[in-house]
């Protein structure tokens, strides 16, 4: 039986200062506090980190000047906080500037700068007018917002109530589970102003809407067999509700800018889609003191039944390229709003190829139906409200349409066997240089031409002429008469399927080919899996449905486990492609990392020969995502880092606005029930944004008239307390652990109270962690018999002589066999270290952790446990800089401090 716990009821009790969590000891306390996943350790340090980290940078040299030059207003971010990850949860608050004459010039528009970069703003752009409506503004014009004077939670009794509605309204909870819940005698006590889940539904519908969902039934060229309906929102409403967004005034931008590396101007940065060529040439075609905005649309299909019923949907998701690329790609954000669902018909025709062209047909037919309104603005533009209240005359390009191949070839009108972007054909794909792109003009020239030839109801004669002129057979493109959107320039490179899903259809194929099956996955299965990567001890070649993370997972291993199985050429190729895609991920280029991105490329062209030779491939290389690759140089100058349009927020936007609406409803009209879940949750968003600030203005007011008349001089020079916004609306707001930052602190002796020795320290790369308590406590000897190193004494010993005489360390080598004697005889043992470094492709950005294990053998691993790691025994060399020059790849044995006698006692 286990033993009892000891009855500790009558000690003293000691609190966290943070969480309040009572422990027995002021050593538990501390231990509590520095664990390294706890909140407690970086909420006590985060403020005294903070300020040391940020006295220890240097101030901007002279070369920043021209930086400095544009004033930062306030509630914006520079490019070096930590504001980016998350939520700004103080925002400006929204103001309408006045003049005179009903116009005026464009604000200090706010740019992340990094101090020693220079910046050329595109003078005249975006100005702004009075007149515009926030968000408020909107929710105080509401028809009800009389009774709200009285009830601010109207149609509601109280908040209370409005919080168990709302809990309701957000649950997948049907109308019958509602009602029994409702029926309880627990809730049959308690005043609430509905009983039933209709009646919760029907107050539900009187809360300030968002976007409205419009139905509409299409007439198809062809028979269906049931009738065709498109569900889709007001599309300038839905413009407006992302444009004025509460919570994205401080990371919105409308002023174009080209950044550069030095007052020179030789070197470009590249970054956000403002910071592109595009935009810049874009501004050039509009009137002065127009505002750009890009629109980002997506489409592709997503299933929403499970396992049985064969149930597909195809939303259309909409965002702003002005939208700071940091938080329009974060998946817990929801910045992508569902547009429209394009419907799925089943074609009654008999011939699959002329279904196939009718559906495409009638896609391009509701695109159109759908996005007239952007094309019109994007003619003669439009006045719009910004998140600050005010008018802005807008232009709507189209900046990027996120989509996968086959979506992209249906998107430009193009068949298969031809790229969406560049001239290129499938007997081209494999060509080491990019051909010329595809412009409208060329697209709807072969459209002509092929209409000309063969009437395009003639479906099977039709077909005939596209196929040689590699058209879909779509005769109104959805982009025809779109003003400054050109297919070669708004479907851009997508990292998800481009870079990953391409990974793994061909290079994991090619390298199975080349090692064989058998021999892959045994390698596979021979490797030990790091803390936080993907293990695959049963091999890759035999996995079905795979993800995104595991296309990844493999990229990581793929390199190492076919070294020494396959012609170095052949690994050439391979390294060569998967440090292309590496590169490729970059938040930011400049010109000469583009140069280095196209030399990589370059060098899988040259070795690419070898996959063939190996038999890997055949001579054909008709691979649509290889030419894709051709593109991205020119995509990165034209519209910022492809990353921006990666799929991965799409796709899990399609779970949070598809799927799981979908399966809350009865498995019947899908589409109905999708739209239907998703206004009840955007009236419950948005009601709960207005009447939480509109409550905290209340009690702003409140407090205000209590101290009105009793205010003093000294009162007055205080700045009112900036106002906190609804953290449940927002992103988790805890930021990552710095343990750079927190070693920094220890050294400066920040945090007087932290166990000495420091478990957190710091090089010039490297951070590392240890656990407060070590896992043991040995004697030198012991530890060499327990780790089987049998000369770790006299490693120890020939270390120290080399630290004393200022002689380079030595990694590895024989050690003398000759007596050693140390100032020491016990060490206190880890058996894991947590590493940290910067971020390769942002060096003033802390990397994820990185754990690594040092286990000896026990009956669990029978063998010990040791990862491992590429280590700097050179000075001299210098990480990124330098490559690996001074490195060595090492097995970390043992993790170990001497312990003195002071420290035994």
């Amino acid at each position: 039986m286990p033993k009892a716990k000891a009855n500790r009821g009558g000690l003293k009790m000691i609190s966290c200062p943070r969480c309040g969590k009572r422990f027995f000891s002021e050593t538990n306390v501390l231990q509590h506090m520095n664990q390294p996943t706890g909140t407690c350790r970086f909420a006590s340090w985060h403020e005294e980190c903070s300020r040391s980290f940020s006295q220890a940078r240097c101030p901007p040299s002279d070369n920043s000047v021209p930086c400095s030059s544009i004033n930062r207003p306030p509630h914006f971010p520079s490019a070096d906080s930590n504001a980016y990850q998350d939520w700004d949860l103080n925002p400006p608050s929204p103001e309408v500037h006045e003049t005179e004459d009903f116009t005026m010039d464009a604000p200090e528009e706010v740019i992340p700068l990094v101090p020693g970069k220079f910046v050329e703003v595109y003078e005249g752009s975006s100005e702004v007018f009075p007149g515009g409506k926030s968000f408020m503004d909107t929710f105080h014009e509401d028809q009800y917002s009389g009774e709200r004077r009285s009830n601010l939670y109207f149609p509601f009794a109280s908040q209370q109530e409005w919080q168990f509605a709302s809990w309701l309204l957000r649950s997948r909870l049907s109308l019958t589970a509602i009602d029994s819940l409702l029926a309880l005698d627990i809730l049959q006590g308690i005043p609430l102003s509905f009983r039933t889940g209709k009646q919760l539904h029907a107050r539900a519908e009187v809360l300030p809407s968002g976007p409205a969902w419009l139905c509409e039934e299409m007439e198809p060229e062809s028979p269906t067999k049931h009738p065709v309906h498109l569900f889709y929102r007001q599309l300038l409403e839905c413009l407006q509700s992302l444009l004025s967004h509460l919570l994205l005034a401080p990371h919105i931008s409308f002023v174009l800018r080209k950044v550069w590396t030095s007052a020179a101007r030789v070197c470009r940065i590249y970054d956000e889609w403002l910071s592109g060529d595009r935009a810049w040439e874009i501004q050039d075609a509009l009137p002065r003191g127009a505002t750009v905005l890009g629109v980002v649309l997506s489409s592709d299909k997503t299933n929403i039944s499970v396992m049985t019923g064969n149930r597909v949907a195809h939303p259309v998701l909409i965002s702003l390229a002005n939208i700071d690329a940091s938080i329009r790609s974060k998946t817990s954000l929801h910045r992508y709003l569902l547009l429209a669902l394009l419907p799925i018909p089943k074609f009654v025709h008999k011939t699959t190829r002329v279904r196939g062209l009718l559906q495409d047909r009638l896609i391009h037919q509701a695109l159109n139906r759908v996005l007239t309104p952007l094309k019109t603005a994007a003619t003669v533009g439009i006045m719009m409200s910004d998140p600050a209240g005010n008018l802005r005359y807008c232009y709507t390009p189209l900046a990027s349409w996120i989509a996968d191949t086959p979506e992209e070839c249906l998107i430009a009108a193009t068949s298969p066997k031809a790229s969406p972007i560049t001239t290129a054909t499938s007997k081209n794909f494999g060509d080491p240089f990019r051909h010329p792109p595809r412009t409208s003009s060329i697209t709807l020239s072969a459209i002509q031409r092929a209409c000309a030839e063969q009437d395009p109801f003639d479906y099977k004669n039709f077909i005939k002429v596209i196929r040689a002129l590699r058209l879909n057979g779509v005769v109104e493109p959805v982009w025809k008469g779109w003003p400054l959107s050109e297919p070669s320039d708004f479907i851009t490179p997508e990292p998800l399927h481009h870079f990953h899903r391409f990974s793994w259809d061909h290079d994991t194929r090619w390298c199975i080919l080349a090692t064989g099956a058998a021999e892959f996955d045994y390698r596979f299965s021979l490797l030990q899996t790091l803390v936080g990567y993907r293990a695959f001890e049963d091999g890759v070649s035999k996995l079905k449905q795979v993800t995104g993370r595991d296309h990844r997972a493999v990229q990581h291993y793929i390199v190492g486990v076919i070294a020494g199985s396959v012609p170095r050429r052949f690994l050439t190729a391979i390294c060569s492609l998967m440090d292309f895609r590496y590169l490729a991920q970059a938040p930011m280029f400049t010109d000469d990392s583009l140069t280095e991105l196209a030399s990589a490329l370059q060098d899988f062209y040259d070795n690419k020969d070898a996959i063939t030779a190996a038999g890997a491939r055949k001579d054909s290389w008709e691979i649509p995502k290889l030419e894709l690759l051709q593109s991205i140089v020119p995509s990165i100058r034209l519209s910022g880092a492809v990353m921006q349009w990666s799929a991965d927020p799409t796709e899990h936007a399609h779970v949070q606005e598809i799927k799981v609406p979908a399966r809350a409803g009865n498995n019947r009209d899908y589409y109905n029930q999708i739209a239907r879940h998703l206004d009840r949750a955007e009236k419950c968003l948005r009601f709960d944004i207005a009447t939480y600030m509109e409550s905290k203005r209340g009690e702003e007011d409140l407090r205000v008239d209590e101290i009105e008349g009793n205010e003093t001089e000294q009162d007055k020079e205080h700045e009112p307390d900036e106002e906190e916004f609804p953290t449940d609306h927002l992103a988790a707001t805890r930021s990552p652990i710095n343990y750079f930052t927190i070693a920094d602190a220890l050294v400066r002796g920040c945090i007087p109270n932290a166990p000495r020795p420091y478990r957190t320290f710091s090089t010039a790369t490297t951070a590392f962690h240890l656990s407060t308590k070590p896992s043991l406590r040995l004697s030198v000897d012991e530890a060499a018999t327990v780790f089987n190193l049998p000369d770790l004494r006299a490693a120890i010993s020939e270390y120290l002589h080399r630290l004393e005489s200022g002689m380079p360390h030595r990694v590895s080598g024989v050690r003398s066999q000759q007596d050693h004697q140390l100032p020491f005889d016990r060490l206190q043992i880890w058996c894991k270290v947590r590493v940290q470094q910067m971020h390769y492709h942002s060096r003033q950005t802390p990397d994820t952790l990185q754990t690594l294990r040092a286990f000896h053998p026990s009956t669990v691993n029978l063998h010990g446990l040791y990862d491992a790691a590429i280590v700097n025994a050179d000075p001299d060399s210098n990480w990124p800089q330098r490559g690996l020059e001074g490195h060595s790849v090492v097995q970390l044995r043992m993790i170990f401090r001497p312990l003195h006698s002071k420290d035994e006692k």
